[in-house]
């Protein structure tokens, strides 16, 4: 699991996440267990996880931070109230997507080659 990605890293999964819907939602309620579960299915599921901040916008950076300690899930942006993280699948059989090498642009019209 990388714990440090490059820009170019963070820059192919932020265009992965770029037209997706926010997978989740973050409200009233908070960081409760069940947010941690549903959190942990999704990035195991996706690895790639849009989460928007609602009534939480002032909040959301201490939250984003507490989010990635507790879940091992790596920040990739925060646009406005929407956050983007990304954790890989811990079994390299069930990966989706393969990140460009450290070092390596990845090419916009080649995104497909990278989702497995």
């Amino acid at each position: 699991m990388p714990s440090h990605l490059t820009n170019s890293q963070k820059k192919f999964i932020r265009r992965l996440a770029h037209g997706a819907p926010a997978s989740m939602q973050l409200g009233k309620f908070g960081l409760t267990p069940n947010f941690y579960k549903s959190f942990e299915t999704a990035l195991f599921c996706h690895e790639v996880l849009k989460l928007r901040f609602t009534n939480l916008q002032e909040e959301r950076k201490e939250l984003s931070a507490e989010i990635e300690t507790h879940t091992g899930a790596t920040l990739v942006s925060m646009v406005g109230h929407t956050a983007v993280f990304y954790r890989p699948c811990p079994d390299p059989d069930k990966r989706k997507i393969v990140l460009p090498r450290p070092g390596r642009g990845s090419s916009s019209d080649n995104l497909d080659a990278y989702l497995t």
